[in-house]
């Protein structure tokens, strides 16, 4: 399916083309959405029915193999036919002549017997479909191929704790014993997976691996035959065997077992010392290992196990040798090992979930991608406890800036694929934007945290637009919700020097202090505010994609009212309180009334009642203020010019309802008609 306007092929729903910018018009972007689920379905489908099919064709091979077998024998058990005893010629030219599987005519039945008929059609499907999912076969063949492997497992272990008590064999020729048994168990399962039985054949491969990891722990651990090194190097081999045997074998089992116990390792042979050069060199080339598959394979379930035991690991050791010893964490070596292991790791689970389209050409659903934040989250707790040991808080920043621009690397080389893996490179770009965000209050400090916050949202509503992704959208505006309590709660206050006491409303220690940083940033959350005003306008008049969803334009419309008003009031204020404290009831009092009017004119402008209540509301708070408070507080003549400001707005929207009364009554018949259809 292709742009009208563009002939670019559209991958995914949208209301808009992300090529040209066409807009598709109401409703065709849920109706692409509906589109491009049920191809996906019918793509995965096709992908499982191509599969059936090739082995299928295999099953029908081996039948029409096994059949000429048996019938040959049956012909040779039976004797010479009567109508072929006579014409040898013929049957030696029958013979002779090749014949293929569709040309393969159908016997004669042998003398006195019934033949059995062939199952054909829905008998033998309703046969391989009761042998694949009937609960009988499924325990038959799965559940006890499973148990009794576990079982021999513990057969092995239990035999050579009995032999050990009885003095039967010494402690090699136990180890031996069970090399040789899970050696067995290899051979057997290989030969088996040969034979057209990959699930057994591979459960038994499964059960060798396993033996042979708890005959080294044995050899290692119980009878100390082998020492460290070279129990180690053969564990490592036995997990090389396993992972290179299910990347064969296409056995996503065969590589988590392999995985375990590859991890498992520096636990079982573990001796209580801190050897963290070895352990952590050990632990990146499995993750490597897990990294190098994954650009071949899409096995989610290997992802997130490895990333869970390399966190787990990494927690163990740095709980016991790096955080609970006095003078650990001062030693130059361990910590820089620690930390390049740390962020090493971190970069390659980042990597991981999009190794896969890294490599290929096609648009696959995205998966594996929910190990990202707590991935996120682990490295950037460790970063931050690691270098804090040692070094300032703000040179974690580094650590933060550094994802950052890697990860916009990462997003730069997958939009390069084009549009067919435009979900990994929203996903780097949200990667990065969140780590600039987590730079900013490390690098930076006071207002300037808020001043960069509203930039960056301002670039992420930019991006938002741009894209059509409502993530964006999202995390733009709890950017600037953070942004905002900050700069309400703590930079009025702490920073500029705002007193928010109702009767003062002034900044210390004067007017000036600060004001480029303070305007600065007043303006940039205002102009974060208006963009995203702009944003939900568009969505509502379906110029872009739903990304904002119904009612924003009006929230974000009076968060954008509120937020000047509040801060032209107190700029006001503050500037009267330093300079004419007589008159600055009586100023804010016309700031009021002239913000009331602007209000107004545009709800007459843009035919909005609500902001034409606003107004009026706003207005008769101000009548409200002038008589109450302004009339006993102000000397008199700002409290002339307050009275005939406030008179002359008043009688000036008098004479704007009077004009448009007719238009607005017009309009609201208008509206009230469409509601009723």
């Amino acid at each position: 399916m292709r742009c009208p306007k563009c002939s670019h092929l559209l991958s995914r729903a949208a209301g808009r083309c992300p090529n040209c910018g066409a807009f598709f018009g109401a409703g065709i972007e849920e109706r692409l959405a509906d589109y491009f689920a049920l191809r996906a379905e019918w793509d995965e489908l096709m992908a499982t029915s191509a599969a059936l099919n090739s082995q299928l064709r295999k099953i029908a091979e081996t039948i029409m193999s096994l059949e000429r077998s048996i019938e040959a024998d049956l012909d040779r058990a039976a004797g010479p036919r009567p109508e072929t005893a006579g014409q040898p010629d013929a049957v030696v030219n029958t013979v002779m002549e090749p014949a293929s599987l569709q040309d393969i005519p159908e016997k004669a039945p042998i003398q006195g017997a019934q033949r059995p008929q062939r199952e054909r059609g829905p008998d033998l499907a309703d046969r391989i479909k009761k042998q694949l999912f009937d609960p009988e076969f499924r325990v038959g063949q799965k559940a006890l191929l499973f148990i009794g492997i576990v079982t021999m497992v513990f057969g092995v272990a239990f035999f050579l704790k009995y032999s050990f008590e009885q003095g039967w064999i010494g402690p090699a020729g136990r180890v031996a014993l069970a090399y040789l048994w899970g050696i067995a168990f290899l051979c057997t399962g290989h030969a088996i997976k040969q034979r057209k039985f990959p699930a057994f054949g591979l459960s038994l491969f499964g059960g060798g691996i396993a033996v042979l990891y708890f005959a080294t722990y044995a050899a290692f651990q119980i009878y100390h035959l082998l020492p460290q090194t070279a129990s180690f190097l053969i564990m490592v081999l036995i997990t090389v065997l396993a992972c290179l045997t299910a990347v064969a074998y296409e056995a996503q089992a065969l590589a988590i077992l392999g995985l375990i116990g590859g991890f498992g390792t520096p636990v079982l042979l573990s001796t209580g010392q801190d050897n963290y050069m070895v352990l952590f060199s050990y632990m990146t080339l499995l993750n490597f290992g897990i990294l190098g598959i994954s650009f071949k394979k899409r096995w989610v379930v290997l992802q997130y196990t490895g990333f869970a035991v390399t966190w787990i690991l990494f927690s163990g050791w740095y709980s016991q040798h790096y955080n609970a010893l006095p003078g650990f964490p001062n030693e130059p070596s361990r910590f820089w090992a620690a930390l390049a292991f740390l962020n090493l790791s971190y970069l390659i689970y980042s990597i991981v979930p999009f190794a896969y389209h890294f490599l290929s050409r096609q648009r696959h659903d995205l998966k594996g991608f929910y190990i990202l934040i707590p991935n996120s989250l682990a490295a950037l707790a460790y970063n931050y406890s690691i270098i804090q040991s040692r070094y300032s808080t703000q040179w974690v920043s580094t650590i933060t800036v550094t994802y950052a621009f890697l990860f916009m690397f990462f997003a730069f080389q997958i939009y390069r694929q084009g549009q067919s893996q435009r979900e990994a490179f929203v996903i780097m770009l949200l990667k990065a934007s969140f780590f600039l965000i987590l730079t900013i209050p490390l690098l930076f400090s006071r207002h300037w945290i808020t001043i960069f916050w509203a930039l960056q949202a301002v670039v992420l509503v930019f991006g938002a637009r741009k894209l059509m992704r409502k993530e964006f959208f999202i995390m733009s505006f709890v950017l600037l919700f953070l942004a905002l309590i900050k700069f309400t709660l703590h930079d009025l206050t702490q920073v500029f020097g705002y007193s928010l006491d109702p009767s003062r409303f002034s900044i210390t220690p004067s007017f000036s202090f600060r004001i480029v940083e303070r305007w600065l940033t007043a303006f940039l959350l205002i102009g974060s505010l208006y963009q995203f005003v702009r944003l939900s306008r568009d969505n509502e008049r379906g110029e872009t994609s739903t990304i904002t969803g119904s009612g924003a334009s009006s929230i974000f419309t009076a968060l954008f009212g509120i937020s000047i008003f509040s801060m032209m009031t107190l700029e006001i204020s503050a500037f009267f309180h330093s300079y004419l404290p007589q008159a600055r009831f009586a100023a804010i009092s016309i700031e009021w009334t002239l913000f009331a009017m602007v209000v107004m004119v545009l709800g007459f402008k843009k035919n909005s009642d609500v902001m034409r209540k606003v107004a009026l509301g706003l207005l008769f708070m101000t009548v409200f203020k002038v008589f109450i408070f302004d009339i006993s507080r102000i000397s008199t003549p700002y409290r002339i010019l307050s009275f005939i400001v406030l008179g002359l707005i008043l009688i000036l929207i008098s004479y704007l309802y009077t004009k448009a009364k007719q238009r607005l009554l017009a309009t609201q018949t208008t509206q009230e008609e469409a509601k009723k259809k």
